[in-house]
């Protein structure tokens, strides 16, 4: 079943893989998800086209084989991705980014039981071809079985109370860890545990202190954040990056640590658990100390 398209730049790359779909008796269905399928933030001319392929045979797909069958393949690569598959990305003539992410039928069955697959289809998705043989595997067609176990909130998860702990002496942990890197001269360790590392947990802080304020959508990973983070949250993020730079590394360790500990402490009321004071004293007063020293 290929369902009506509606004109855009990946319309020719869709119906030739519909085609292909029609004709290879080991391809289950194919699955439209994210930008394409959205109305919250729909699909602009920077969008990419991403696809669920359920195949038997996913090794033409790994190969690249069959990519090349939808269009001229420019630059085209695998990496991992849910469901214990692989992804295949490409980009057709000089712009069209097409990610497909191939999984065979107990893959994809699994990934959408489990929920693994609902952080990439709860904000919409389309089926595009359909060849019918999961509802002979699963009892239910693809469609009721996607209804079922597909959820369409949007809300961000709260974290637990033990996870919370973690993350926040995790966080300061490797406050004290990067400035020692900078001391030593170790720039490219620091730089990246300050910009890559820290900043992972100060976004999972930041989605959390939005949930606190009763903020009801929440991205992953910092999609769209400056759409939805708090003001104040955006204008400390400025001085949070630093250059490749050991002054400006040090200066940036500092601004994060701030407004990490400015925005945990609202989570911690929320969870209703008191906040470890003496976790962030100890990180702050290394690196007001030290910090100087670089």
């Amino acid at each position: 079943m290929k369902m009506t398209e509606r004109s855009d730049r990946f319309s020719e790359i869709k119906n030739r893989l519909c085609e292909l779909a029609k004709k290879d008796e080991n391809i289950w269905a194919v699955i439209a998800i994210g930008s394409s399928t959205r109305s919250d933030i729909p699909a602009d001319e920077y969008s990419d086209l991403d696809l669920f392929v359920v195949t038997e045979e996913p090794d033409p797909w790994f190969s690249g084989e069959y990519p090349k069958k939808l269009g001229r393949v420019s630059i085209s690569f695998l990496e991992p991705t849910l469901g214990g598959g692989k992804e295949r990305r490409c980009i057709f003539d000089e712009d069209k980014d097409v990610d497909m992410i191939v999984l065979t039928p107990d893959q994809f069955e699994t990934a959408v039981r489990e929920g693994v697959a609902g952080w990439v289809m709860n904000r919409g998705y389309r089926i595009l071809y359909d060849a019918g043989y999961m509802e002979e595997k699963c009892g239910s067609s693809l469609s009721d079985m996607l209804k079922k176990y597909v959820s369409s909130a949007t809300a961000g998860e709260v974290i637990s109370k033990t996870d919370y702990l973690n993350l926040v002496n995790d966080f300061y942990f490797h406050n004290i860890w990067s400035c020692k890197k900078l001391l030593r001269g170790e720039l490219w360790s620091a730089k990246m545990c300050i910009d890559a590392y820290l900043k992972r947990h100060l976004l999972h802080m930041i989605e959390q202190y939005q949930l606190a304020q009763g903020s009801e959508d929440v991205w992953h990973d910092g999609r769209f954040l400056d759409r939805w983070a708090d003001p104040i949250v955006r204008e400390e993020l400025k001085d949070c990056f630093a250059h490749y730079d050991s002054k400006d590394c040090g200066a940036a360790l500092m601004a994060t640590h701030k407004l990490f500990a400015k925005i945990a402490p609202v989570v911690a009321e929320k969870l209703m658990i008191d906040y470890p004071r003496e976790t962030e004293r100890c990180a702050y007063e290394y690196l007001s100390r030290n910090i100087k020293r670089i």
